[in-house]
C-alpha cells in the first residue's frame, strides 16, 4: 500500500465512523467490485483488493488505533515509515502472525518484512536456528528520530532468493515454514490464506562480503496446485458431478475440502449444467475475510440404457408433455 493512500477516502467514510457502518459499508463496495461479479469492469479487481485492504484494518479495533496513530507521523503522506514508537504499518497489508511471532510488514519495495513487539533499533544476529526473535528487519524504537522517506529498496549484489514450496492445506491453515539455506535451518511464519508468489525479505541471510556484511534473502512462497480445486482471492472453487435424476429432483451431497472437513452442498431441483452454487463462508480464511465455496455443477447424462429404460423415459416424457 502506498504511503498515501487513506483508508477512509477508499471506504468513503468519515474518521470517527462506527464498526457497524463500516461493515455495511464494506459490504455494499465489496458487492459493487467483486472481480467475480464484475469481470468486465475496468479496474475492479485492484478497487476490491483496496477495499478489502482499508477494511481488514479498520475493522479492527488493534489496528485501527494502530493506523489512526500512524496517520499523526509528519512523514506520512511522503511515503515514509511507521511512527516512532507505534505499531505501525510500513505500507499497510499487516499480517497478524501470533501473539509472540509479530507481525508482517509489507514494505514500498512489495516484500513482507516482520516486527516483533520487543524488537527496536539494537537489530542483533538471528537465532542459530533460524528462530524468530531478531530474524527479520528492525524497526525504530521510541528513541530514534523519525525514518526518513524512502521510495524503495535498491537490489544488493549480496542479495539472494529462494522459493519455498507450501501444501494447499498449509495455505488455509497458516503457521510456521522451515527450510535450510547454506546449511543453517530457518523458520518464518506465514498467515493463513497466503497467495501464491508472496514474497518475504529475510535480513542479514544472503551472500557475505569479505568485510564480513550479509545481504537479505528474499524467500517467495509458492502455493502448491490442487487438482479439482482453486482459488480466487478468498473464494474456492471446486467442480461436483450429479446425475440426471438427482438434476431434476434434487438432492444433497458432501464435498471433502482439502482440510478434511466435510462440505454440504445442496443442489436444488433442476439444477442446470454450468450452473454455480454458493456455499457462503466455507472459502479461504485471510486478514482480509473469508470467502465462499463456489461449487461448478456438471450433470452427467446416461449413455447406456435398456430399451426398458428408454421405454420408462419416454413414456413419462410424453405425460410430463416435455416433447
Amino acid at each position: 500500500m502506498s504511503g498515501e493512500k487513506d483508508f477512509y477516502k477508499v471506504l468513503g467514510v468519515s474518521e470517527d465512523v462506527n464498526q457497524e457502518e463500516i461493515k455495511t459499508v464494506y459490504r455494499k463496495l465489496a458487492r459493487e467490485f467483486h472481480p467475480d461479479q464484475n469481470k468486465d469492469k475496468p479496474g475492479a479487481e485492484e478497487r476490491f483488493k483496496e477495499i478489502s485492504e482499508a477494511y481488514s484494518v479498520l475493522s479492527d479495533d488493534n489496528k485501527r488505533k494502530d493506523y489512526d496513530n500512524m496517520r499523526l507521523n509528519p512523514f506520512f503522506s511522503q511515503g515514509g515509515g511507521p511512527r516512532p514508537g507505534a505499531s505501525g504499518f510500513a505500507g499497510g497489508d499487516p499480517f497478524s502472525a501470533g501473539r509472540s511471532g509479530g507481525r508482517l510488514y509489507r514494505t514500498p519495495d512489495g516484500t513482507y518484512v516482520r516486527m516483533d513487539s520487543n524488537q527496536g533499533a539494537r537489530g542483533g544476529m538471528p537465532d542459530s536456528d533460524g528462530g524468530l526473535s531478531d530474524l527479520f528487519s528492525s524497526f525504530f524504537s521510541s528513541q530514534q528520530p523519525p525514518p526518513r522517506p524512502t521510495t524503495s529498496r535498491k537490489p544488493s549484489s549480496l542479495d539472494e532468493h529462494k522459493t519455498v514450496g507450501i501444501s494447499f492445506r498449509r495455505m488455509l491453515a497458516g503457521g510456521k515454514i522451515e527450510f535450510s539455506h547454506h546449511g543453517e535451518k530457518i523458520r518464518i511464519p506465514i498467515p493463513k490464506g497466503i497467495e501464491d508468489g508472496f514474497k518475504i525479505r529475510i535480513k542479514g541471510k544472503g551472500k557475505r562480503a569479505a568485510n564480513g556484511r550479509r545481504g537479505n534473502l528474499y524467500v517467495t512462497v509458492s502455493v502448491e496446485k490442487v487438482e479439482g480445486i482453486w482459488r480466487e482471492g478468498n473464494d474456492l472453487h471446486t467442480e461436483a458431478t450429479v446425475g440426471m435424476f438427482e438434476a431434476v429432483f434434487g438432492s444433497e451431497g458432501k464435498i471433502k475440502m482439502p482440510l478434511g472437513q466435510q462440505i454440504k452442498v445442496k443442489i436444488p431441483a433442476g439444477v442446470q449444467p454450468g450452473e454455480i452454487l454458493r456455499v457462503k463462508g466455507k472459502g479461504i480464511e485471510s486478514e482480509t475475510g473469508t470467502g465462499n465455496l463456489f461449487v461448478h455443477v456438471r450433470v452427467q447424462i446416461p449413455q447406456k440404457l435398456s430399451a426398458k429404460q428408454k421405454a420408462v423415459l419416454s413414456d413419462a416424457s410424453r405425460k410430463a408433455r416435455l416433447k
